[in-house]
C-alpha cells in the first residue's frame, strides 16, 4: 500500500448515465494512506455534444439554484478537463486507486469521460467506496 496514492473524487452531473447525458464538474483530491495530502483539482465542465439533462436529475437541480450555478460557472470542454485530470493523476508517484461515494457513479463517468475521450484510465478498473470503508469500521 506504499506505493498506492488515493484519488478522492466527487463529480455532478446532469442525469444518471454518461453519454446520454454529460459530467458538470470534477473535483478530485489526491492523498496517501496516512492521510497527506498531495493536491487538489477541480473543474467544470461543457456538456457533450448531443447530450441532454435528464428531468429528474434536472428537478432535483432545481433545489439547488447556488449548486447548479456553482457548477456551471467557466466550464471547458470535456477533453482539455478530462486530458488534464489523467495528466494530474499521472503527475503522482505511484499507483493511483480511485475513492469516491458513491463509488459506483462517481466511477462510471470518471471512467466512461477518460476511455472514451482519451482511450486510458489510469485507474483500472476498481474503486473504493467511502461508505463501504466506513462500514467496515463500526
Amino acid at each position: 500500500m506504499k506505493d498506492e496514492i488515493y484519488i478522492v473524487v466527487d463529480i455532478e452531473a446532469d442525469g444518471p448515465i454518461p453519454g446520454p447525458h454529460s459530467m458538470l464538474s470534477l473535483a478530485a483530491v489526491a492523498c496517501r494512506a496516512e492521510g497527506e495530502m498531495l493536491g487538489e483539482f477541480t473543474a467544470n465542465l461543457e456538456t457533450l455534444p448531443g447530450a441532454t439533462a435528464d428531468p429528474v436529475t434536472t428537478a432535483w437541480w432545481a433545489g439547488f439554484p447556488e449548486a447548479w450555478r456553482a457548477a456551471r460557472v467557466n466550464s471547458r470542454a470535456p477533453t482539455l478537463v478530462i486530458n488534464e485530470f489523467q495528466d494530474w493523476v499521472n503527475a503522482f508517484p505511484g499507483k493511483p486507486v480511485f475513492v469516491g461515494y458513491p463509488a459506483g457513479f462517481d466511477f462510471m463517468f470518471v471512467q466512461w469521460y477518460l476511455l472514451r475521450l482519451t482511450g486510458r484510465t489510469p485507474f483500472r478498473h476498481a474503486a473504493l467506496d467511502i461508505k463501504t470503508l466506513a462500514m467496515v469500521h463500526l
